[in-house]
């Protein structure tokens, strides 16, 4: 069969054209940057030049003539911005079919985190303390301030056009209130926000593929290495069986927005996997995940799934799957060790973990109990491309923080050692360009 990935750049994206091109499908990749490490692969078929999603009726357009020159049986939107666009379109439309999603309510209710939050509440299933905070005309942040901080703030929607950019607004935990104003002040005038009350714990996630409103194979994993500290992306988790209830009310919610392909309902849990369940819903991510390499390395291979579906095919039964396996994200999480190393481990808001553990989990491959993302034996051509690109990022980051110090100090001298800055009273995750 003939697949198109867009959004080469990402993480799902390289994962899902290794998954496919291992069972001799004609996979093409589609990005908008030349860099993109797909096209490195040995799986691809074709390297394509796709265009900027802002422009959604430019992007929908080069889409269909694209398909109609080369009729696609899957495509796959591998990122937010891609699925943005497509969903743009009739809920009749023949590339929704292909791409294997369901209606635009649907969508539009799994991005807008308020609407997931109200349909959550609607069906019982535990949710942060939230309100909204608007501003209309572009209002100055109101003033009223909640009972205690810390507090998360997010944005409705995480994509948002300003100008000619489809900006990512990422989640902040404030813990204070200059630090929450400093925040309104910055995105507040661009979209609403979301405003929670803290809910510690670490990320769990429930992975699902559904056909037509009925489940076909669940997923779940939890998060052992988080990016930032505060809480983010993973860059290392591990494979778990699914906590009962937790799997129930992400079976739930698909029910109700009728789901069809894939999705990720992301909760945090605190407290440990197979204790007592004390949980909350954070979003439902309405796409392939970034962490998509743990559940096809562990049994439950999503994108053949999809490929399934696009055929018109079963799925098949629900696959079993390796639970306490782990996955890598090794160009990410050599800056979470980095930062590990250095953080505050009595912070409460730090999800850190024992400094020596975290050295001695990096021989688990050794025990066949982990793997990296995209390392792949029959893919070498991007595993020399990560491991350059990995040598890049650090040999760089060393070179300017060398060149720093070689300023700062004076001629013949040493260069000082100072004391690390006291943390900042805003926790903010960083872009995650590889998500």
């Amino acid at each position: 069969m003939r697949v198109l990935v867009l959004d080469g750049h990402s993480r799902a994206a390289l994962e899902t054209l290794q998954a496919l091109g291992k069972v001799r499908a004609e996979v093409d990749v589609a990005s908008e940057t030349a860099d993109a490490l797909a096209f490195c692969s040995t799986y691809l078929h074709d390297r394509l030049v796709q265009p900027s999603t802002v422009a959604q009726e430019d992007f929908l357009a080069w889409l269909q003539d694209l398909d109609q020159s080369i009729p696609y049986a899957l495509i796959v939107p591998s990122t937010e911005a891609s699925l943005i666009a497509l969903n743009g379109l009739p809920d009749d439309h023949p590339l929704r079919a292909k791409a294997i999603i369901p209606s635009r309510q649907s969508i539009d209710t799994a991005l807008d985190k308020r609407k997931t939050f109200e349909l959550a509440t609607r069906l019982n299933i535990p949710v942060p303390p939230s309100h909204l905070l608007l501003a209309p005309g572009r209002a100055a942040p109101p003033h009223q301030f909640p009972a205690a901080f810390p507090l998360v703030m997010k944005p409705v929607r995480s994509k948002v056009v300003i100008g000619k950019q489809l900006v990512t607004i990422n989640a902040a935990l404030v813990a204070d209130h200059q630090a929450r104003n400093d925040y309104l002040k910055s995105w507040l005038a661009h979209t609403p926000i979301l405003e929670s009350e803290y809910f510690p714990g670490h990320g769990v996630g429930i992975e699902l593929l559904f056909n037509r409103g009925k489940k076909c194979w669940h997923f779940a994993h939890e998060r052992i290495h988080e990016c930032p500290l505060s809480g983010g992306a993973s860059s290392y988790r591990r494979a778990i069986e699914p906590p009962p209830a937790m799997l129930a009310d992400a079976e739930r919610l698909l029910q109700e927005l009728h789901w069809h392909g894939v999705a990720m309902v992301e909760f945090k849990m605190n407290g440990q996997v197979g204790s007592e369940e004390d949980y909350r819903l954070i979003e439902i991510n309405p796409r392939l995940w970034g962490s998509l390499a743990l559940s096809i390395d562990a049994g439950v291979n999503f994108p053949l799934g999809l490929q399934a579906l696009a055929l018109g095919q079963a799925p098949g039964p629900q696959p079993a799957y390796r639970f306490g396996y782990y996955t890598r994200d090794l160009l990410e999480d050599i800056g979470w060790l980095r930062e590990n190393l250095r953080a505050d481990h009595a912070d409460p808001l730090l999800l850190t973990r024992p400094r020596f553990r975290s050295f001695l989990e990096l021989f688990r491959p050794l025990l066949g109990q982990e793997s990296w993302d995209h390392f792949d034996p029959g893919d070498l051509a991007v595993t020399g491309a990560l491991m350059g690109r990995l040598v890049a990022k650090y040999a760089g980051a060393l070179g300017r923080r060398l060149a720093r110090s070689r300023e700062k100090s004076p001629p013949g001298s040493a260069p000082s050692h100072q004391a690390p800055p006291a943390p900042p009273n805003i926790y903010q995750t960083p872009s995650q360009p590889w998500f």
